[in-house]
């Protein structure tokens, strides 16, 4: 089956997916520079889907850390989560509390995952006491 876009990639592992961009990026690769010929479509389609999902699966995850910064009390500002993402501090505030209500829609949809208003009242308060 022919990898078009990150949806047509089945639950995997992490490693497993970057198994399979790196072997479809080294195919291009070679392709190209090694042996002198455009490289297959369906190998680039299938490196920029895989890298795509690689992304996706990389940052999902990344407010959850947040969260958790903040409630073992282990961050000292914006900034510096900011930093530790790549971020502004701006960036990283916002994100945060747009994460936090994305969770709650989450959770007011499936009424199963996501954050409570109680888990999601608690995060801001934390949030407000990290400084700038």
């Amino acid at each position: 089956m022919s990898i078009r876009t990150p949806n047509d990639i089945t639950q995997r592992s992490m490693t497993e997916l970057v198994e399979q961009w790196s072997n479809a990026r080294m195919r291009a690769f070679l392709a190209t520079h090694a042996e002198q010929r455009d490289p297959d479509p369906d190998d680039l389609f299938t490196e920029l889907a895989y890298g795509t999902r690689i992304s996706q699966e990389a940052t999902c995850g990344r407010w959850c850390a947040v969260a958790d910064l903040l409630r073992a009390g282990a961050a000292d500002s914006w900034a510096q989560i900011g930093s530790a993402m790549g971020l502004t501090e701006t960036e990283a505030h916002d994100g945060f509390h747009a994460w936090i209500t994305s969770q709650l829609d989450l959770q007011r949809r499936t009424g199963m995952i996501g954050l409570t208003d109680t888990e999601a009242a608690k995060l801001y308060q934390l949030a407000k006491v990290v400084t700038g």
